[in-house]
């Protein structure tokens, strides 16, 4: 409420109502005189701000340190004293993903500094196997479960032709002018080997055209092979340029993935509770909204911690698998405290709901992974 002086006249100069108060009963706007100094101006916006915050720190309090206690509070009608669990959803990822990015950011030009030292220099042959050993190594760390199906073929297939290359250069030194240190096999999504046999698009259609129409690339072939040779001729024939531009694009989609996965994750909830007649579909999205929630602030407190002790030459894996466990009790707690059911009947339905997340967010990764890479 502002400290300016009300109206006299009753009627409500947003909506016309006949307001029966200081607040129009229909819109909600406050009957105050429309002139305002600029005092006034300072003062209404420093209100904003800190009944913004006095909002945010004290839902803060309970998302975190009482799981799944907001979302029982949202279903019981009290909501005014909390702040709304979209705006608690963009505020948090929004700042979630700006430090989290600007931190890849910084790694990455680090990354770029200590590769670019000792560029245009000719390297001996012993040089050359210890550049390719450190390229298959890089390649290997690249390669885990959480990467798509179609990404971890190319990677393991860059990996083998690494090995050959370092056994061709030990065989014969002079091999190093034509292996590549640099990571530059070639990219296939779809088709294996066959896409590099074409220059370019025109080439393809060609090619396409003068087959029998029975023996044609149908459409989702015809896409990926296009993809792959606009691909080569973008980044010439440079896969590692390609990957981090995919990879990239990729990270930059992990917002949207988050988003389209809320709403999925909240059917899983549904189906899994579908007995209790009381909770409706929306409850479930309120209680997953909240759930991402927590789990950001989880993973940024861990990230700021980790990216700190990195500054000071201090590395622990010991802390990242802390804050994994805080992850997996805080999705438990949240369960049994929002749907108030037995610890047994709990953890069964939460290693169920577990399983079924990580299938989801397989299909979701692949999606996003291939449209990344259809996108550059």
């Amino acid at each position: 409420m502002s400290h300016i002086p009300e109206r006299n006249e009753k009627n409500c100069l947003n909506c016309g109502a006949e307001v029966k108060g200081r607040f129009c009963q229909i819109c909600g706007q406050e009957n105050i005189e429309p002139k305002e100094s600029f005092w006034h101006l300072v003062t209404h916006f420093m209100y904003d701000i800190t009944h913004f915050d006095g909002k945010f720190f004290s839902t803060l309090k309970f998302l975190l340190f009482k799981p799944g206690f907001l979302s029982h509070e949202y279903l019981r009608g009290r909501r005014a004293s909390y702040l709304h669990p979209i705006r608690m959803y963009v505020f948090t990822s929004a700042i979630f993903f700006l430090i989290f990015f600007s931190l890849k950011s910084e790694e990455s030009i680090v990354k770029i500094n200590e590769n670019s030292n000792g560029k245009g220099k000719k390297l001996t042959a012993a040089q050359v196997i210890k550049k390719l050993e450190e390229k298959r190594d890089d390649l290997k760390e690249s390669v885990n479960d959480s990467l798509p199906a179609i990404a971890k073929k190319a990677m393991l297939a860059a990996i083998a032709q690494t090995d050959s290359d370092i056994v061709l250069v030990k065989k014969d030194t002079t091999a190093k002018e034509r292996v590549n240190t640099g990571n530059n096999n070639n990219l296939n999504f779809f088709g294996g080997a066959k896409n590099n046999r074409y220059s370019s698009i025109a080439a393809y259609d060609s090619a396409q055209k003068k087959l029998p129409e029975a023996e044609r690339d149908n459409f989702i072939e015809r896409k990926f092979t296009k993809q792959n040779i606009h691909l080569r001729e973008k980044y010439h024939e440079d896969s590692k340029a390609m990957w981090e531009a995919i990879l990239e694009k990729f990270r930059h989609m992990f917002p949207q993935m988050l988003f389209c996965s809320l709403p999925l994750f909240a059917l899983l909830l549904q189906l899994l509770y579908v007995r209790r007649k009381s909770f409706f579909y929306v409850n479930h999205v309120v209680f997953t909204i909240h759930l991402y929630c927590g789990t950001f602030i989880i993973i940024l407190v861990y990230v700021l911690l980790d990216a700190l002790l990195k500054k000071f030459g201090y590395h622990n894996q010991t802390i990242g698998l802390v804050f994994m466990l805080t992850g997996f009790f805080y999705w438990y707690k949240s369960t049994r405290n929002f749907y108030e059911q037995r610890r047994g009947k709990t953890i069964l339905k939460y290693a169920l709901v577990m399983f079924l997340s990580m299938f989801l967010m397989a299909i979701l990764f692949t999606l996003f992974f291939v449209f990344s890479a259809m996108a550059i």
